[in-house]
């Protein structure tokens, strides 16, 4: 159920933070980080975490990109990663912290990629960089605050986080 309601108020969020900054340098990927803090809610069960990461994908597409299934496949690959990366390193606050940077460059590098090879954007380096830091300054942001606040609230209500 967690899992749910901090998908849902990610979606809210990031709505709220591209009315409020839209144009400016700050760019969400609110959902994406959602989508990295809670795997370890899903208990070692990577097929159901692989489902969550395409569906949150999928409507994160509907949503504000309306590239369907773009961002459904680089949330499934980023599924990977994510899954992959919590299975060798421990489940704490900077491996988190470092994970989220690492796993934003990717996902922007991907997107920004996939948006280049179908001649939406022309390839810029200085774009791709401004994609980049502008959602790591964000999310970094958003993901301290998520990470704390979900870390009590499993402390709270004995919800068992595989570390």
């Amino acid at each position: 159920m967690i899992i749910f309601i901090v998908s849902f108020l990610s979606f809210i969020f990031e709505y709220i933070v591209n009315l409020l900054f839209h144009g400016s340098i700050l760019t969400g990927l609110i959902v994406f980080s959602s989508l990295v803090l809670v795997e370890p809610y899903f208990k070692k069960n990577n097929n159901r975490y692989f489902v969550f990461c395409f569906v949150l994908g999928f409507l994160y597409d509907f949503i504000y990109t309306g590239a369907y299934f773009m961002n459904a496949g680089l949330f499934l690959i980023v599924g990977f990663f994510v899954s992959y990366i919590n299975s060798i390193t421990p489940n704490n606050f900077l491996v988190s912290v470092l994970e989220l940077i690492l796993l934003i460059a990717i996902y922007r590098f991907f997107s920004f990629l996939f948006l280049c090879i179908n001649g939406l954007i022309d390839f810029n380096f200085v774009l791709l960089f401004k994609s980049i830091y502008s959602s790591i300054l964000v999310n970094l942001i958003y993901g301290a605050f998520l990470y704390f606040i979900l870390y009590l609230v499993s402390i709270k209500f004995h919800i068992k986080r595989i570390n």
